[in-house]
């Protein structure tokens, strides 16, 4: 399993609800990928300019072939986002255990 999470700070809050609907369309496509087991994309409760990214996938090839996949209307408002900061980081999952449910 391979965790993806990921930071995005925007020049705005402006600017990030303009990217909303492009980010809602990304995570409906990706959850429909090969091995994906999450994907979702979520605001900074602290920070309205924050965009939170958080994916599991099945293996690393899975992951590896879903950023292969064109998305040329996502790139097309990542291109023109204006971002302050941005750090997306993968994580080998191998060992998994609820920490909560109900």
């Amino acid at each position: 399993m391979v965790i993806v999470l990921g930071t995005i700070v925007l020049e705005s809050e402006a600017e990030a609800t303009r990217l909303t609907e492009a980010l809602v369309a990304r995570a409906a496509r990706s959850r429909a990928d090969a091995g994906n087991l999450d994907y979702a994309f979520s605001r900074g409760l602290e920070d309205g300019r924050e965009i939170r990214l958080t994916e599991i996938w099945e293996s690393e090839a899975l992951l590896m072939a879903h950023l292969q996949i064109p998305d040329p209307a996502f790139n097309e408002v990542r291109a023109s986002a204006r971002i302050t900061s941005a750090k997306v980081t993968a994580y080998d999952g191998a060992n998994a255990r609820v920490l909560m449910q109900r």
